[in-house]
């Protein structure tokens, strides 16, 4: 009886985790409600906020508006009583209960809805204080990188990577490329790239590169709304 998780990409660095026992994440939420004038829209979210399930772990990484949209996680925690893990700079902007706030800072590790949440550093010079998380579950170690220029030291077997390469605020295709193969992960999910101008990418120079250097990591691309099935070992 094969045991899968489900990693579905939602929009820019917003990721909806689905485990075996139905325990549910969602990274970085964000559905266009609000952007800077100087911005260009490439594409749209394909999901409102009402269209979302019940998620029970809401991950922030950081307080920049295309990663926390806190008319979305105000919605979402009323609804669905969701706990939320971030950052301070985060966390003080929500009115949550005691039960729905889990403000964390970097090296910290809690468990929260079963899942072992390691918060790591994220390096991006425009926030106050970035954090990328490792989540473990099932026998299987999800990285979040947040929005980074670099990888932090990670001491684990990582299986999946989501992390980013649209360049400007973050890694770009060649820095992503490096950290996929510092990490060894089996599997690495571009993210936050495409959804404005700015951070437009050629996704075959993308393909081209991971071809050519990476021997034992798969890139999966995911279009907005699309799932990769994570098998957890038996």
């Amino acid at each position: 009886n094969l045991k899968q998780i489900e990693i579905k990409r939602i929009f820019h660095s917003c990721f909806f985790i689905k485990y075996p026992d139905g325990t549910t994440v969602l990274t970085d939420p964000y559905f266009c409600n609000e952007m800077p004038s100087c911005y260009k829209f490439l594409e749209e979210p394909p999901l409102k906020k009402e269209d979302l399930p019940k998620i029970d772990v809401i991950l922030i990484s950081h307080e920049h508006f295309d990663h926390f949209e806190k008319d979305s996680v105000d919605y979402l925690c009323n609804k669905y009583k969701s706990i939320v893990v971030a950052p301070k700079e985060v966390t003080k902007q929500l009115t949550l209960s005691r039960q729905q706030e889990r403000t964390v800072n970097v090296d910290d590790e809690i468990i929260v809805a079963t899942i072992r949440i390691k918060t790591v550093t994220a390096q991006h010079h425009q926030s106050f204080y970035p954090i990328g998380f490792i989540l473990e579950k099932d026998g299987i170690a999800i990285y979040f990188a947040g929005d980074t220029t670099n990888l932090p030291p990670i001491n684990k077997k990582i299986d999946v990577a989501l992390m980013p390469c649209g360049g400007i605020f973050t890694t770009d295709i060649f820095e992503f490329i490096s950290m996929a193969r510092q990490l060894k992960c089996t599997t690495a999910i571009p993210m936050h790239y495409n959804t404005f101008d700015m951070i437009k990418i050629d996704i075959n120079k993308l393909k081209d590169r991971a071809e050519e250097k990476l021997k034992n990591t798969k890139v999966v691309f995911l279009n907005n709304n699309e799932i990769f099935l994570c098998n957890c070992p038996n």
